[in-house]
């Protein structure tokens, strides 16, 4: 892989990528220790030593003062905003208060933030670091398995609306990602299969290699394999830059990489954005369901979709509406829901759909009846 020039550092060994922007590229740095040497590492792309470290009270007491330590000792001043944990605080208000809180700083234009958490501290970070003073840079530190190996690369960032979720954001790019595997040791099991129902999904896309690598390897990757689950960040992360050096802003081919989106963020919606239903399972239902609408659709064998389910299940996570109990589910809300997705166009739901396993393709072309089957099956199996 090509890179940007590293500094070095006694680190232990770590995989190396570049996301190809022209002037905007950045490397993403996959290994173990990275927090602990962050502050050596992100230093070449810091414009002054002075950063303001966005997290939440989850992730602070494990990772916040090992990354203030390595921060001092590279010679950078830091300060801290420390925000309550959960899906609620992609809002307006937090947006607000985080804004508040580095002007009352005096942040200058040169100041970074530094995203220390998950996909929620990273999206409403990377967003306030595209506003505040027309502009900020700022830094992925993912300490989830979902935000290593989607949300922490490629650039969007929002919040949520009581519209939907996203619906407010700009597309930023990160200077530089560190995604330290060690800080996965620290999430509960559910966690990890929620971030691993998007690495399955780079799989499903396009590399169908690598799905079957998943089927032989899934299971002692979320059991804790660090080998695995560095590995599995790489393909994952690999995958995705190239796809968004290609399509930087959804144009195109990257809307492959909202595969089960569109169903996930209506039944996410339908739960609330809450612990019913976490993102990572929601994708993982709703990757199922646009194979299984699939199938029914005659575009790919019903075989793939039974995989899919099965893998998905396998390792734990739900694959169909009925693996979601407590909710009660129905085809019109959900389709209600994903009538306000960024995804529509010109008044058309946009789906993936897939010709069978990493043979993914986009379509407006499908009828509400065929989803409304889909989803009528799935609630009932």
């Amino acid at each position: 892989e090509s890179s940007l020039p590293l500094p070095a550092s006694p680190m232990t060994p770590h995989d190396s990528l570049k996301l190809e922007l022209g002037d905007r590229s950045y490397n993403i740095l996959i290994g173990t220790d990275l927090i602990k040497n962050a502050g050596d590492l992100i230093s070449p792309v810091l414009k002054q030593p002075r950063v303001v470290v966005v997290t939440d009270e989850n992730v602070a007491p494990l990772y916040l003062p090992t990354l203030q330590q390595s921060l001092s000792a590279a010679g950078i001043s830091h300060t801290e905003i420390i925000l309550h944990a959960g899906e609620q605080t992609k809002s307006l208000s937090y947006l607000e208060g985080v804004i508040d809180a580095l002007l009352d700083q005096k942040i200058e234009r040169g100041t970074s933030l530094i995203a220390l958490g998950g996909g929620v501290i990273g999206d409403l970070t990377g967003f306030a670091a595209a506003i505040a003073l027309r502009g900020i840079d700022f830094i992925q530190i993912p300490t989830t398995l979902l935000s290593q190996v989607d949300s922490s690369v490629g650039g969007k960032t929002g919040i949520n609306t009581r519209y939907g979720k996203n619906l407010i954001g700009s597309f930023h790019q990160p200077k530089m990602v560190l995604a330290d595997i060690t800080s996965l040791e620290s999430l509960p099991t559910r966690e990890v299969l929620a971030g691993y129902a998007e690495v399955v999904k780079y799989g499903l896309i396009n590399d169908v290699s690598f799905f079957d690598w998943l089927e032989i390897n899934g299971q002692a990757l979320c059991n804790g394999d660090r080998t695995l689950r560095q590995s599995a960040v790489l393909k994952s992360c690999r995958a995705k830059a190239a796809i968004v050096s290609e399509d930087e802003r959804e144009e195109g081919v990257r809307a492959l990489l909202n595969l089960g989106h569109t169903f996930g963020h209506a039944l996410e919606a339908e739960t609330g954005y809450g612990d019913t239903l976490l993102h990572g399972e929601a994708v993982a239902v709703g990757a199922t369901l646009a194979h299984e609408l699939s199938a029914a659709t005659r575009l790919c064998p019903m075989e793939d979709a039974r995989r899919v389910k099965e893998h998905y299940r396998a390792v734990g996570l739900p694959a169909s509406l009925a693996d979601v109990t407590g909710v009660d589910w129905r085809a019109e809300a959900l389709i209600s829901h994903m009538g306000s997705d960024k995804k529509v166009k010109d008044g058309r739901l946009t789906f993936i759909l897939t010709r069978g396993i990493g043979q993914a393709f986009v379509t407006s072309n499908v009828a509400l009846k065929d989803v409304r089957t889909t989803l009528v099956a799935a609630i009932s199996t």
